[in-house]
This record gives structure tokens, C-alpha cells and sequence, in this order.
């Protein structure tokens, strides 16, 4: 009679248990600090753009502009906040730029309706959000975790996904009751005062030191490659590509998401419901890729979930669509951009190694930055000019394909650039 094989006593499995007892603290500080961070208000910023317009007067595509230099500015300095996460750890760069984004939404809350004024916050929430983001938060699960990598960057990043499926109704409620001012006042003590000391102390200082410290990349496999040989290679030129693809629909819909199906009939309720809908597809994408990242290839990970999200735009395309089929749509797109952090941060880590990791990553996600302030100001304006959405879901759709394929097209090239000569 054969003994039945204990699956715990595997290698393997033991490495993995090993991983999640030491690491997930630091899993569970990197959610609490990106769920509060400027990712957060990304999801729900929508939510504030009819009480501003209201107050005054200001256009939706006035609102997309001081989006788009905001993120001009972050993409501007994301490669310089990778470089100093890699240099000098995470702790103090999220320091520095939670209160700073703490202090942004004080101060926009305090704002007296000068237009100027409110794209000189945006100037500065660009630079300080940057450092509340997955380039900063990213770092510390990376240099954890090597066997389940994929999990726990998912389960980090649906920190986001989780306050975005309690946040909308409560801010909602907050700004129905006492006003929009008070919903900035409210996203100021959430980061300021909740989120980033909670994560400080779940993390601790175990992953504070800089990159090239030996107890951060002495178990991991992958060579670690340096930025400039990195930009050499075709690899994270289709990382580019693909990232862009994914940005210009899916920040373009999350930006203009609250107006853009009110605009489709539904009600005031109904809307912030399919907010936090969204927010449940983002929980399910990051999970759900998370896992599929450590069992299948990356390049059909990122196809697959690159794919779903133009089926979603063709659902809001059609006219009037039940609450039922708009929020199908909005759950198939929010997976998707669920699916994104996770699914970057880990080409970035097994392609590159983890010394450089944040300045790399810092150079993707610079790309999507600008993508993102593109994709806002024209959602936006193609409104203004039309109407209506339609055509910029039209181009979405074709987007989020061309993206779709950028991922094919990188499982071709992986073998060459990890048997690339080692660089200084």
C-alpha cells in the first residue's frame, strides 16, 4: 500500500509557507499604504467632478486637463522616485509623499474656485502621489517574495480594490451630506493619518535598506540587469507599448466613469453602485491574475486579461443598457486594470532582477502616466465636442487589443533577454 504524500512536505510547498509566515505583514502594510494612497482617489475621482462643476462652473474637460498635467508631472517623476526607493529604501520617500498628498487634498478642499490655483494642486499631487503608488509599495513584496510573487503582489494591490468598494458610497454620502469639500477633507486623514502609519508599522524596517543589500536579492534567480541595459532590449519596449494600450482606455473610462454611465440612464444610486462594482472586478483582477502569474505564462496572462476589458467597452456602447449589462461591462474593465500592477511589476521583477527593480518599473509606469493624462483629457473633451462617449469607447476597444497583442508578442522575446551578457 503506497503512503499518501503530504503536499506540505514538499519543498516546494514548504518554501511557500516559509514565504507567506515571514512576508505577509509586509503584503498586508503595502495594501493598507496603497489602498489609501493616489490610487485610491483614482478610483473614485469621478465622484467629485459634478459637485465641482456645480460649484464652479468648470467644464469636464476643464476637470480632465488638471488630470492630465497631474500625471505629466508623476510620469515626469516616477523614474526619479524609483531611483530613490532603489537608493534609500521605501520608508522614507512614502514618508514624504503621503503627507504631501495629505496636504494636496487639504488644500483642495480649501480652494476658492480659482482655476490656476487647482492646477497648481495638481502640479504638486502629481509629485507626491507618485510616492503613495505601487512604484513605492511594490518594492518591499518584491524583495520578499520569489515562489509566490504573483499572490502576493495581488493580494497587495487589492488593497486598493477593497477601500474602492467601500469608499464611493460613503463619499457619496459624505459630500451629500456636508459637501464635496468635506470628501477631500475625509481622503486627507485616510492617508495622512491611517493608511501610512499602518503601514510603516505592518512593514517595519526589515525592507527599509537600499537595493543592494544583500539579504534583499541573495535569493533571487533572475540576473539582475541594470536600467540602461534594460532599455536596450525589445522586452521592456513591448511593456511600453503595452501599458500605454491599456491606459489610454482604461484610466480614459475610470476618469469619466460616475457621468459616463449616468449618462446611459442609470440613477444617482445605481451609478455609485457600479463604482463599487468596478471596484469589485479591480479586487477579482488583481487576485485572480496574482495566481495565475505564478502557474501560466505571462504573455497569456496579460493577453487574456488585456482582451476582456474591450468586450466590456462594446457592452457600454450599446444604447441604454440595463443596470445589469453596465455593470457586467464596468466589472470586465475594472479586472482588467486590476490585473495591471500586478501583472507589470512582475514581468519587471522576473525579467530584470529586483536591484534596479523600481528604477525600471519607474520607467513603465512613466509611460502610463502620460497615457493616463492623454486618455483624460480626451475622454473629457470628445464629450464636450460630441456629447457623448462613443467614440472614444470606440477607440478604447481597438486599444485594449493592440495591447492584447504587445503581450503575444512578449512571450517571443524573453529567452533572448535573459541570456543577455551581463552589463556593470
Amino acid at each position: 500500500m503506497t503512503t499518501p504524500v503530504d503536499p506540505v512536505a514538499s519543498p516546494a510547498a514548504r518554501a511557500n509557507l516559509t514565504e507567506w509566515k515571514q512576508g505577509w505583514p509586509v503584503v498586508l502594510g503595502a495594501a493598507c499604504g496603497l489602498g489609501t494612497g493616489i490610487s485610491l482617489y483614482l478610483l473614485i475621482a469621478s465622484i467629485f467632478i459634478q459637485p465641482i462643476v456645480a460649484a464652479f462652473g468648470w467644464s469636464r474637460g476643464d476637470l480632465g486637463i488638471g488630470g492630465m498635467i497631474s500625471f505629466i508631472t508623476g510620469a515626469l517623476c516616477f523614474p526619479v522616485i524609483g531611483r530613490c526607493v532603489d537608493r534609500f529604501g521605501f520608508r522614507p520617500v512614502a514618508i514624504v509623499c503621503a503627507l504631501g498628498l495629505s496636504a494636496v487634498y487639504v488644500a483642495t478642499a480649501l480652494q476658492p474656485g480659482w482655476y490656476g490655483f487647482y492646477l497648481a494642486l495638481m502640479v504638486v499631487g502629481g509629485v507626491f502621489g507618485g510616492g503613495t503608488a505601487s512604484i513605492v509599495y511594490a518594492r518591499p513584496v518584491v524583495a520578499t517574495f520569489k515562489h509566490q510573487r504573483g499572490l502576493a503582489l495581488g493580494l497587495a494591490t487589492a488593497g486598493t480594490a477593497i477601500t474602492a468598494i467601500i469608499a464611493p458610497p460613503l463619499l457619496a454620502h459624505v459630500i451629500d451630506d456636508y459637501g464635496w469639500r468635506a470628501g477631500f477633507f475625509a481622503l486627507a486623514a485616510l492617508t495622512g493619518a491611517i493608511g501610512l502609519p499602518t503601514a510603516l508599522a505592518l512593514i517595519g524596517r526589515a525592507r527599509e535598506a537600499a537595493a543592494s543589500a544583500a539579504d534583499e536579492v541573495s535569493h533571487i534567480s533572475v540576473r539582475d540587469v541594470s536600467l540602461r541595459e534594460a532599455l536596450r532590449g525589445p522586452r521592456l519596449w513591448l511593456l511600453v507599448t503595452a501599458i500605454v494600450a491599456i491606459n489610454l482606455p482604461g484610466s480614459g473610462v475610470l476618469g469619466q466613469l460616475a457621468p459616463l454611465v449616468a449618462d446611459r440612464g442609470l440613477s444617482e444610486d445605481e451609478v455609485a453602485l457600479v463604482m463599487s462594482v468596478y471596484a469589485v472586478g479591480l479586487l477579482l483582477g488583481r487576485v485572480l491574475t496574482g495566481m495565475a502569474l505564478d502557474r501560466l505564462p505571462v504573455s497569456l496572462v496579460g493577453f487574456l486579461t488585456t482582451l476582456t476589458p474591450a468586450l466590456g467597452i462594446v457592452m457600454l456602447l450599446t444604447p441604454a443598457p440595463s443596470f445589469a449589462l453596465a455593470a457586467l461591462a464596468v466589472a470586465m474593465i475594472g479586472m482588467q486594470q486590476g490585473a495591471e500592477v500586478d501583472l507589470f511589476a512582475y514581468v519587471v521583477s522576473h525579467s530584470f532582477g529586483v536591484k534596479n527593480f523600481s528604477s525600471i518599473y519607474g520607467v513603465v509606469i512613466m509611460a502610463g502616466a502620460f497615457s493616463t493624462a492623454v486618455a483624460l483629457v480626451t475622454f473629457g473633451k470628445v464629450h464636450d465636442a460630441t456629447g457623448s462617449y462613443d467614440i472614444a469607447l470606440i477607440i478604447g476597444a481597438v486599444c485594449f487589443c493592440a495591447g492584447a497583442l504587445a503581450f503575444l508578442a512578449l512571450g517571443r522575446v524573453r529567452a533572448a533577454v535573459v541570456a543577455a551578457p551581463a552589463a556593470d
